[in-house]
Formats: structure tokens, C-alpha cells, sequence
């Protein structure tokens, strides 16, 4: 069921109980779907995250000339090789997917042709330098409105290979990178300080195309083939995270979430939650493909404050909206420091989520790249979600414990990550209403 409501009212529930089903994972089904349309023959996607992000990925690749049959179950992609694509007719339009843009410039930016992508509000204020300059050392000419979207690309006939070490820990520059590095002539290194979801590198890997992993560095060579190959995609874990803590922090509740992705570079949530003493366990671990999954079985628990910094960010950087209500929830303060990337998502999360939880009651205080939070209790109320979706999510699992009702504000956008999100949280047990 999408969300189809401008307003979401969440009112003090009783216990969150139940097996729950979490949509596929929206970071490999972005991925999956760029690479299988790179490949030489059918890929398959089964478990694809049906949401409007993912949809934004098969629209664009589409409109690149790559025949895909959508189901609700299956996505099938016949793709005709690395150097199939064509010359869009039109203006690519990624929406509000930043992963979209950033990854998709590493592919428009080696092309013979001209393109031009651009997003929607919000993603024309997102910061492409950060892509922008690594493109053109590999030769790419790329006309930006003073580094933010849209970005045009202009033939690129002089494709380099890069040596690239990354100063800003981010999986979206390292895999645009990666892509762009498949459409030139000879190896590429990317280095990371940090490391980051390498969801690209096992994808490629997968598709058995030429990449060697040493630690942090990541050497490549381009203009060699795919194989393609069938791809079952699991449940989401940042998706997951929003039922975790509402089990973790609504008493009584006791939830299995089965089949979720347990790649180690995203499980930061998990051990931070842990170490804030949740009951949390994990079983039935096993692969698909090249990523370990395993089903979730959580508890309420008295949760304990938690103090966060460093390359422990990287881990938990989208999980960090949910992660501070579970953290407003529980006795004592909380800290995060080195957060300042939170200010360039979909909205600037840092102070989304102070202006919230300080209306709620919860004393904050932040600075250009931390926060300080004061557990405490919420006493409901309106709640603005930015136009960003894991915002809106965080605190509609805040009404869950809410001494009284809270209504958040412009929440259609949940359905970029996580259409389902009202109706699995209403068959839990919680009493959430559209408006």
C-alpha cells in the first residue's frame, strides 16, 4: 500500500508484535539494476525495492535505450553490453535520489554523447563537487550550476583511468567512480580513508567483471564485459532500523524481521543498538549472492545513552534520524560528533531533527557537525518532516510513546524509500492515521 497521505497522526500505541516483511534494499537495487543494464545478456532482479527512488533508476536507464520489464515481483533487463547506451532525447530526471544522480554521472560523464541530468528541489541543492572534480581528472566536461544540479556532460573523448583517494567517506563518489572507471582504458585505484557500503564492488564482483579489493584500496580495469546474472535483493536493514527501535523502545513489544541484509559495512545501527543494551538477535544466517543475510528477532529493552563519533558514523549515517529518537527515548545524554554530512542529505537532518524533537520536548544541542541529546519524554505535536522521508519515519515511530498525538507534516515523500511503511506499521499493532 503507498502512502498516499500529506499528513501522518500517530497517537500512544499498544505493543509493536508480529513477523514482519521489510521491502528489498533500496542502495542494491539502485546498483543491481545500473549494472544489470550494463551486462551482456537477462538479468533478473527478484525482491527489487519497488519505491520512487528505484523507479527514478529504471526510468532513466529506459530513457538511455535499455529494454526493462517491470513486475511486481521480478525486474528483467536485457542488456546488450558496457558500450550499448544511447543518447537520451531528453533531460534524465533522477527525482530526489541523490544515490541516482551521483551514481549514474560516473556512467553519463564517459559517454560519446551529450546528457543532461537534473532532480527535483531538493536534489538541486545537493553538493555534486565532490563527484564533479574526480570526473573531470578522468577527462569528463561537465557544466553544473556552480556544483549543484543539473549537471550537463559533454562527449567525452579523452577517458582516463583515475587515482583517486577519497576524502570524504562516501560509497556514492567511490561507486561513481567505479562506474566511470568501466568505460576507460586500463586499471583504476580508489582508495578510502573510511570504508564505505561496498554493495558495487560485490555487485561487480557478482557479474564476475575484473576487480581486485585489497583492504581499502580498490584497483579496476575498464572495458571489459559483464555476465549477466539472476539477483534476489534482500530486506532493506535502514529500513528495518524504524521497526527495530520501535520494538527496542514500546513496551511489551517482541518482533521477527526476516531476511534483512547484514553486510558488515551496514550494521552499525545494530551494534550501536546493542551496545545501548537492546535485546537483539540475530538467526538463520546465510548468503544470496555475495550478501549475508540473517532474520532479526527484537525485544523492548530499557535502552542507555550513547556516545558516537568517528568512522563509526560511516556505518549508521542513514540510520542516524531513528537512532535519535531511540536515544530521546532512553535516561541520560547522548552524543554525536562528526555528523556534519548529515547536513547535506535530503534535507539538513541535523536540524530537522533538533526543531523536531525540541517541540516534542526533548532538549537538544548541536553544532555545524554534532549533537547533544537529553533523553526524556515526548509530549506530542506538530512535526514538520522537511520533505525528507527518514524523518518523517523517525518520528511517526516517536508517536508510538507519545504522551499524546503526533501529527507530521508532509510525509508523501516516504514513499522514495519505503511505500509500504504506513500499512506495515498500522498491521503492527500502532495506531497511525493519514490525513
Amino acid at each position: 500500500m503507498i502512502n498516499d497521505a500529506r499528513n501522518l497522526i500517530i497517537n500512544n500505541s499498544e505493543k509493536i508484535f508480529g513477523e514482519i516483511t521489510i521491502p528489498g534494499d533500496k542502495s542494491i537495487t539502485h546498483r543491481a539494476i545500473i549494472l544489470g543494464s550494463l551486462s551482456k545478456g537477462v538479468t533478473k532482479i527478484k525482491d527489487y525495492l519497488i519505491s520512487e527512488d528505484c523507479k527514478h533508476t529504471i526510468g532513466v536507464m529506459k530513457a538511455l535505450g535499455v529494454d526493462i520489464k517491470e513486475s511486481k515481483e521480478t525486474l528483467v533487463i536485457k542488456g546488450k553490453g558496457i558500450n550499448s547506451l544511447d543518447k537520451p532525447t531528453a533531460p534524465l530526471y533522477a527525482g530526489n535520489s541523490g544515490t541516482l544522480m551521483r551514481l549514474i554521472s560516473g556512467i553519463l560523464a564517459m559517454q560519446p554523447f551529450d546528457s543532461i541530468i537534473a532532480g527535483d528541489e531538493s536534489l538541486n541543492k545537493r553538493p555534486m563537487k565532490r563527484i564533479i572534480e574526480p570526473l573531470e581528472s578522468m577527462g569528463a566536461i561537465i557544466k553544473s550550476n556552480n556544483n549543484l544540479p543539473p549537471l550537463c556532460f559533454s562527449s567525452n573523448k579523452s577517458k582516463q583511468p583515475i587515482n583517486f583517494s577519497s576524502k570524504i567517506p562516501s560509497a556514492q563518489v567511490k561507486s561513481c567512480l567505479l562506474l566511470a572507471s568501466l568505460f576507460t582504458k586500463g586499471k583504476s585505484i580508489i582508495n578510502e580513508n573510511i570504508s564505505t557500503r561496498d554493495h558495487t564492488e560485490k555487485l561487480l564482483e557478482y557479474f564476475e567483471y575484473p576487480i581486485e579489493i585489497d583492504n581499502k584500496k580498490i584497483i579496476i580495469e575498464g572495458e571489459k564485459e559483464f555476465k549477466a546474472k539472476e539477483i534476489s535483493v534482500p530486506s532493506d536493514i535502514s529500513s528495518a532500523a524504524f521497526f527495530i527501535v520501535a520494538a527496542l523502545i514500546k513496551k511489551d513489544s517482541d518482533i521477527l524481521i526476516k531476511n534483512v541484509g547484514l553486510n558488515s559495512l551496514r550494521t552499525g545501527i545494530l551494534e550501536v543498538l546493542i551496545e545501548m543494551g537492546g535485546d537483539i538477535k540475530i538467526t538463520n544466517r546465510n548468503i544470496i549472492g555475495t550478501e549475508p543475510i540473517g532474520d532479526i528477532q527484537v525485544k523492548y529493552s530499557k535502552l542507555k545513552p550513547i556516545k558516537v563519533s568517528g568512522s563509526n558514523v560511516v556505518k549508521i549515517i542513514d540510520e542516524l534520524p531513528i537512532l535519535f529518537i531511540a536515544c530521546a527515548a532512553c535516561s541520560g545524554v547522548s552524543e554525536f560528533f562528526d555528523i556534519a554530512e548529515l547536513r547535506y542529505k535530503e534535507s539538513d537532518r541535523i536540524k530537522a531533527m533538533e526543531v523536531g524533537l525540541s517541540k516534542l520536548g526533548i532538549e537538544t544541542k548541536s553544532t555545524a557537525d554534532s549533537l547533544t541529546i537529553v533523553g526524556g519524554k515526548f509530549r506530542g505535536g506538530i512535526i514538520d518532516s522537511y520533505n525528507d522521508h527518514r524523518i518523517a519515519m523517525s518520528f511517526a515511530i516517536a508517536g508510538l510513546i507519545s504522551e499524546k498525538p503526533i501529527t507530521i507534516m508532509n510525509t508523501i515523500n516516504i514513499n522514495t524509500s519505503y511505500p509500504s511503511f504506513y500499512s506495515t506499521l498500522k498491521e503492527s499493532g500502532a495506531q497511525i492515521f493519514q490525513s
